[in-house]
């Protein structure tokens, strides 16, 4: 039942120009990332906005991969077919939105560690990349909640988009001004970036920020996953799930 859904999922994805431009988009970002910081084209706080946008970007683009193969599901009736068959659609949405946050762990590893843009250990980056792929669940499920076809689910993306100014917004405090951002559910991958850029002058006394790389870690997977579970909620009342 397993390689079938795997199956199915990669058709679908793979059968729209839209999905498939989003599923090499990270391939993409990385090879630019790394042009910019290799050849030096960017400096100073580029660098820091740099990591930011590599660890970001993949949780945001598989969870909009993910809201339109679920609207194309609902466009072909095949989560009305799957209701009357043995296997719970629960099970079949649940496959869909974890299938697509692995490849955003994936591509954000490779975006992380092909650009080289930070100087962490794997364990640190696999943290702070799984964390970013936790607004994968959370925006395909707000796309499908607020959206009955792709022209909707476009313009919902769209205006959820406008989440990622935030965490860019926010690099540029470190006082209290920074909690204002901290609604976005990238803000803390964000703050735990900025730390592991700054450490160095933290370690001198030369700087400050409110918490540390595991603080904003931890508090980012608590936050992010009560997102996960309202926008799963809103998803299922608005679709009658």
């Amino acid at each position: 039942m397993l390689s079938t859904f795997i199956k199915h999922e990669l058709k679908n994805i793979l059968r729209e120009k839209m999905t498939v431009v989003m599923l090499i988009y990270p391939l993409i970002l990385g090879g630019v990332g790394r042009l910019l910081v290799h050849q030096e084209i960017v400096e100073g706080q580029g660098i820091g906005i740099t990591a930011l946008l590599m660890t970001l970007f993949a949780g945001f683009i598989f969870g909009a991969m993910a809201g339109f193969s679920l609207l194309d599901d609902r466009d072909d009736q095949v989560l009305s077919s799957i209701q009357i068959s043995p296997v719970p659609v629960q099970w079949y949405i649940w496959f869909k939105i974890i299938f697509a946050f692995i490849l955003a762990i994936f591509a954000g590893l490779f975006m992380i560690l092909f650009t080289d843009v930070l100087e962490l250990s794997f364990g640190h980056v696999l943290l702070l990349t799984t964390l970013s792929a936790l607004q994968t669940p959370i925006v395909a499920f707000f796309i499908n909640a607020f959206s009955q076809n792709k022209v909707e689910g476009f313009v919902t993306m769209k205006g959820f988009g406008f989440t990622l100014l935030f965490p860019v917004a926010g690099f540029f405090f470190t006082d209290a001004v920074e909690w204002v951002f901290g609604i976005a559910p990238a803000h803390w991958a964000a703050k735990a970036v900025q730390y592991s850029l700054m450490e160095p002058l933290i370690d001198m006394g030369m700087a400050e920020m409110n918490l540390g790389f595991y603080q904003y870690i931890g508090i980012g997977f608590i936050y992010n996953l009560v997102l996960v579970a309202v926008a799963y909620n809103f998803f299922r009342k608005k679709n009658d799930l």
